[in-house]
C-alpha cells in the first residue's frame, strides 16, 4: 500500500460549529485531498480533470447552495457579499483550472483549492456563525 500525506490535514480548528457547514467543509476537503493523492499515484491529470474537477465543481455549488440558504434563514445582514465571493470564487476556479489543464499544473489548481477554502472557512464562514446559530432553526451547534 501507498502511503502518503494528505495534502490538507482537518484540523478542529477549521471547525465553525455548524453541523452541515462542517461536514461539507470536510467533505470538500477529502476531494482535494483525494486528487492530490491520485496526482501522486501517477494517474494522468487529465483524467483527473474530467472527474474530480466536475466533482469539486459540483460539490462547491451544493455547499454554496446550502450555505446561502441557512444564511437567507438566518437574515444574515452581509449575505450579499458572502454570495459574491461564492460567485468569484466559481469563476476564479474556471481560470485556474483552464490553466492547470493547459499547462499540465494539477499543484497550481491543488494549491489555489488549499487556500481559497482554508481562508473561506476560517475567516470568512466564521463571520456568520452567530447569525446560522441565533436562527435555532437551521443549524444545530455540535
Amino acid at each position: 500500500m501507498i502511503q502518503r500525506p494528505l495534502f490538507i490535514q482537518w484540523q478542529a480548528r477549521n471547525e465553525i460549529g455548524v453541523a452541515i457547514l462542517d461536514e461539507q467543509h470536510r467533505g470538500m476537503v477529502s476531494i482535494i485531498n483525494t486528487f492530490y493523492y491520485l496526482l501522486g499515484l501517477g494517474i494522468g491529470s487529465s483524467t483527473l480533470y474530467a472527474n474530480i474537477s466536475e466533482t469539486l465543481k459540483t460539490y462547491a455549488r451544493i455547499h454554496f447552495l446550502t450555505e446561502e440558504k441557512l444564511l437567507e434563514t438566518a437574515a444574515y445582514k452581509d449575505i450579499e457579499a458572502h454570495k459574491e465571493l461564492h460567485s468569484k470564487f466559481m469563476q476564479e476556479l474556471e481560470r485556474v483550472e483552464w490553466r492547470a489543464v493547459r499547462e499540465n499544473e494539477a499543484e497550481h489548481l491543488l494549491d489555489f483549492q488549499k487556500k481559497w477554502w482554508l481562508e473561506h472557512i476560517n475567516e470568512r464562514d466564521k463571520r456568520f456563525v452567530q447569525y446560522v446559530l441565533a436562527d435555532g432553526k437551521a443549524a444545530q451547534k455540535k
